[in-house]
């Protein structure tokens, strides 16, 4: 079962109102955004979208599902109302589908912040897939919170998914008032190993190398092995591997200070000691050392100020895309808005720009013909695509 309607290339005029509808999904075109926006026309970016707010997470605020997309284009999400649900749709592509449920109702609050943060496919056939999910979850004694990584086995015949293995707790657990940037995004290696960023949990002794232990790091995991490659991040939510060879990580800052970073093994990316933002205010869990810059750490290929809470990162596809082919694409949370980000052969920022979604973008995935996929606060899944393909 492949991706559940049609990529449209219409352009409109005007937005279609969105649907209030639970289970039952529908689809929307939305309006394109303007090729003039891009320097040479060759694209003009459209959207097509429907409800997926059966896979929404509540409690505080609203969090859009955990997002993956399988070779056929078979889609599952992950969050729903417990946290841990993972849906897929039904053959009627219509509605949504649990597959099964997997944070313990006594391992987490309710908050939609213990959810599912991402999915990694491993490894498929047309019957079998293997798959990792993170999420934070309450420790064992429940009076603290940590960062797990299960592996998963989707059974695509009885479209059920069972445990199969825990592969990795971060330590310390944390107090439960920290439970935040948890971050816990997957970029695949092969069907064996996988690299995942863990957040700071907002522990108020990150700045002390002897405690923080795994916490604002990025990890290389198998079944068995964990290699820290990275830390001193903040909240990496967007992570990929660009041209596969350069592992590339997206993070939030403080108040301003988003950066986009090249990871290079066992380097310290500075936080909490320096920022291109500024503390929030003298009750936040730890302000930064120095701010407005980087100085004795890896300069960020990129940053904001103010920030633009990104998320997911994705690299275009080397066709379909004209001047962008090949580009890197972020997501983003208070911007509601993708960033396209163009790289030069020695990894230079040499052009951004930022499109508007009207959306909080949660999860960022490709689709098999180049488009792209999102998930949203809002309960919407879009595609994105380019009318001027042959650009």
């Amino acid at each position: 079962m492949g991706w559940p309607f049609a990529i449209s290339r219409i352009r409109i005029s005007r937005m279609i109102t969105r649907l209030l509808l639970v289970t039952t999904l529908t689809f929307a075109v939305m309006p394109p955004v303007n090729a003039n926006q891009f320097a040479d026309g060759t694209v003009e970016v459209a959207y097509t979208s429907r409800s997926i707010s059966t896979a929404l997470t509540q409690g505080g605020n609203t969090r859009g599902p955990a997002l993956a997309v399988m070779k056929d284009e078979t889609v599952l999400l992950g969050g729903g109302r417990t946290g841990g649900e993972i849906f897929t749709f039904n053959k009627d592509g219509k509605t949504l589908r649990r597959l099964g449920s997997f944070i313990p109702t006594n391992r987490r609050l309710v908050d939609s912040r213990f959810a599912i943060n991402d999915i990694a496919v491993l490894s498929e056939t047309t019957a079998t897939a293997k798959l990792l999910i993170s999420y934070p979850r309450l420790g064992a004694s429940g009076s603290c919170v940590e960062i797990a990584v299960d592996e998963l086995a989707y059974d695509r015949k009885k479209q059920s998914i069972k445990f199969v293995a825990t592969w990795y707790v971060s330590k310390p657990c944390v107090p439960i008032s920290a439970v935040q940037h948890t971050a816990g995004r997957f970029e695949v290696i092969d069907k064996n190993s996988v690299y995942v960023s863990f957040g700071d949990l907002g522990y108020s002794l990150i700045g002390d190398r002897t405690k923080r232990g795994d916490l604002g790091s990025i990890f290389k995991l198998t079944a068995k092995t964990a290699t820290k490659i990275s830390e001193g991040h903040r909240n990496p939510q967007g992570i990929l591997i660009y041209d596969k060879v350069h592992l590339l990580a997206a993070e939030h800052g403080p108040r301003g200070g988003d950066e986009l970073n090249l990871i290079k093994k066992n380097s310290d990316y500075g936080w909490p000691f320096v920022s291109y933002g500024q503390p929030y205010g003298g009750g936040d869990y730890v302000r930064p050392e120095k701010t407005g810059t980087h100085e004795g750490y890896p300069e960020p290929l990129t940053y904001w100020v103010p920030s633009i809470a990104p998320t997911e990162l994705i690299q275009l596809p080397k066709q379909g895309w004209g001047s962008w082919n090949g580009a890197v694409v972020l997501g983003t949370l208070r911007e509601q808005a993708l960033v396209f980000i163009k790289l030069n052969t020695t990894l230079q920022v040499v052009e951004k720009i930022q499109v508007d979604v009207g959306h909080r973008v949660r999860d960022l995935e490709l689709l098999r013909n180049g488009s792209m996929l999102m998930s949203t606060d809002s309960g919407q899944l879009i595609a994105v695509s380019n009318v001027r393909q042959g650009g």
